[in-house]
């Protein structure tokens, strides 16, 4: 390869090729929509990010990387892969040189002048002796990145998870060389007891509560207990082809840096975050993200951020609320902070968040509801983490960790109605 196309990334949603970004220091890079793009779309349009639309101007470091480094895997995860690759931690257009074959969404970034896969790539098929050995390994190689085995990929966050393909059979396997990922194996964690049960309820409680959440199961491999989660940005096509729908978080749609994800920080504000939403998105995203806001808050989430929401581009022009995910009580874990990580009317102590605080929140984000439908919403999600639980004891997966989460919701359901 040339030196200057080692300067250059091809940038692609899916199959189709729609820019270009270009080194311009160690942690420097900026993003150029192609001109075919510009011309099809029209300027302004939503393509790649809602915070960077068409345009034939190319965009400057400082609103091209919040979207990009919203690619990588953040804190430990990152500084890992990068020792492993011989890349500098800071740089992240040479992370994704390496690892953007397969990323959260569409987006695929390739070398100059590579083209990506066509979704029927290399699996690396796993024995239940094998998987488990690699979720495991997971502090030493995060995400499962082996590059010797061609296993490059790349996702946010910073909780240990291995990046996997089931097939319909339920046989698991590692993408290599650009294959697409269809789930997530995310493994407990010693210091946090049952978090995977944790976990697959809260998912289950915003389910029945009537929003729509990704889908997880509970699995054992060897002695390991997991929670094994679908892609919502993954989906098949004929001839069993894993086809990627596009997909960005709030962060990265409002062009703010992961590093600055919490609103103490710097990040983005529920009010933000509904503004966003009036723009581009529908009534129904609004009202559920109001309802999202609310179940974190009742099942004691503290860390819903707004990298742990996101958008979903799954028709050609429409874009909508995903399905939530990341949803765990961290209340019920002394060792974490309580803080809020999106206040509630500039309180960010949920014991202090009363009516008034939750009516101001809703007021200043441009909602009306009357105090009577916030009680039944409340409700609503308490009934649901009531019933999630006896299902739970009746299908086998209870722990006492879930009647912590119920106390948790009771309590401040009761503080809503003061």
């Amino acid at each position: 390869m040339s030196e200057p196309e080692r300067q250059r990334l091809a940038v692609y949603l899916g199959q189709e090729r729609i820019g270009e970004l270009e080194r311009q220091g160690p942690a420097r890079y900026r993003f150029t929509y192609d001109g075919g793009v510009v011309e099809q779309r029209g300027e302004g349009a939503i393509v790649l990010s809602a915070s960077l639309p068409a345009r034939a101007e190319t965009y400057p470091n400082g609103l091209t990387r919040p979207f990009f480094e919203g690619l990588l895997p953040e804190g430990v995860a990152r500084r890992e892969i990068a020792r492993m690759l011989g890349v500098s931690e800071a740089n992240g257009f040479g992370l994704l040189g390496q690892l953007g074959s397969d990323c959260a969404g569409a987006v695929v970034v390739l070398p100059a002048e590579t083209a990506p896969g066509t979704g029927r790539g290399e699996i690396r098929w796993l024995s239940e002796q094998e998987l488990e050995e690699r979720l495991r390994d997971l502090p030493r190689r995060p995400l499962g990145v082996m590059p010797e085995e061609g296993i490059r990929l790349s996702l946010g966050g910073v909780q240990h998870k291995l990046i996997v393909v089931r097939a319909p059979d339920g046989q698991i396997g590692q993408p290599v060389d650009g294959t697409p990922s269809t789930h997530i194996i995310k493994p407990g964690l010693e210091a946090y007891r049952d978090i995977v049960v944790n976990e697959a309820f809260c998912l289950q409680v915003a389910s029945r509560t009537g929003l729509e959440a990704a889908r997880a199961e509970i699995r054992t491999f060897g002695t390991m207990e997991t929670l094994v989660v679908e892609r919502f940005d993954r989906t098949l096509s004929g001839a069993a082809s894993i086809v990627r729908l596009h997909q960005e978080d709030l962060c990265q749609a409002l062009g703010v840096l992961p590093e600055a994800k919490y609103e103490n920080e710097g990040g983005p504000s529920i009010a933000t975050i509904s503004e966003l939403l009036r723009e581009i998105g529908t009534a129904r995203d609004l009202r559920w993200f109001s309802q999202a806001v609310l179940l974190n808050f009742l099942l004691g989430n503290s860390d819903a951020h707004a990298k742990n929401y996101a958008l979903l581009y799954d028709q050609p022009s429409r874009v909508r609320l995903a399905p939530l995910y990341d949803i765990v009580s961290t209340a019920v874990y002394p060792a974490l902070t309580t803080r809020l990580a999106m206040s509630i009317a500039g309180i960010d102590d949920p014991a202090a968040v009363d009516l008034a605080a939750w009516q101001s929140m809703l007021n200043e984000a441009g909602f009306r509801p009357q105090p009577e439908q916030l009680a039944r919403e409340a409700e609503a999600v308490l009934e649901s983490a009531r019933t999630t639980r006896t299902a739970a004891q009746a299908e086998g997966w209870y722990r006492p960790v879930l009647d912590e989460i119920v106390a948790v919701a009771e309590t401040r359901t009761a503080q809503l109605a003061r």
